[in-house]
């Protein structure tokens, strides 16, 4: 870990795919810890849908292609929303699609260090490698018959949250690299009601994708009054990723991702 500060955040190793296909979101988990005795307030917190300007990168790919991505720092972030806390030793835990930082990168290996802004100071990751593929003939009409729409998007979080005329409803396996933000759109813009949605449909969430795949099935949990289910999802939760225990509370308190989101009853 590199930083600025005498009184650090800490950086965890990211969590990534071995492999990215081109054109297709890039999600990596980056996780920052307080220390034991210092509290931090005003965070800027990064989600699957939006990396609010405090996750950096520094990329080195094939041929000698490099970028180097860090926004702006931000004098006052409790003007610019979405600011949070961390308690003496608590994690964050930040699923993010750094595909925006790729658009102009071709196939082959990458190293890649990221980086957590917060306000002026920057705290680095170590290196992680992956590779970038193109997209096979099956993935390319994928595209075409699930995210015709894609290209009128800046991103894929937006993309997500904007809810079609026809939803792609076909089945999604596991290996699908469009799974996550097809999933999430189908809560968030099929007719079914949330409290009659089959937690199960979540299953496919597994690896780098599992820690979010539970809290999602909790929130699901939650809404059906399903005590005894998410009572055990949420142990699990808080043992297995306690950098989303602030997803925890907020359910705890009847908040929600999906019905904050959602655009159907």
């Amino acid at each position: 870990m590199q930083t600025d500060s005498p009184i650090a955040l800490d950086i965890a190793p990211v969590q990534h795919l071995p492999e990215y296909v081109i054109g297709f979101p890039m999600h990596v988990a980056i996780t920052v810890i307080s220390p034991p005795n210092t509290a931090f307030n005003g965070l800027r917190f990064a989600d699957f849908l939006d990396v609010r300007d405090c996750i950096g990168a520094q990329i080195d790919g094939p041929g000698g292609y490099a970028a180097n991505y860090r926004p702006a720092s931000y004098a006052n972030p409790q003007t610019g929303g979405h600011a949070g806390r961390l308690a003496p030793g608590e994690s964050r835990r930040m699923l993010v699609d750094v595909s925006p930082y790729f658009a102009q990168a071709v196939e082959g290996p990458y190293r890649v260090r990221f980086s957590y802004l917060e306000a002026y100071l920057a705290y680095t990751a170590s290196a992680v490698s992956f590779v970038l593929r193109r997209p096979t003939p099956r993935e390319t009409a994928l595209l075409a018959a699930a995210a015709p729409d894609r290209p009128s998007f800046v991103t894929w979080g937006q993309w997500t949250t904007h809810c079609p005329i026809v939803l792609y409803t076909d089945t999604l396996a596991p290996d699908n690299p469009l799974r996550f933000n097809l999933l999430l759109r189908r809560l968030l813009c099929g007719a079914e009601p949330l409290h009659t949605v089959d937690p199960g449909v979540l299953d496919i969430l597994t690896g780098l994708y599992a820690p979010e795949g539970r809290a999602l099935e909790a929130e699901l949990r939650h809404i059906r009054g399903d005590r005894d289910r998410y009572g055990a999802i949420r142990s699990r939760i808080l043992h297995e990723a306690p950098g989303l225990i602030w997803w925890v509370r907020m359910i705890d308190a009847g908040g929600s991702y999906l019905e904050s989101l959602r655009f159907l009853p």
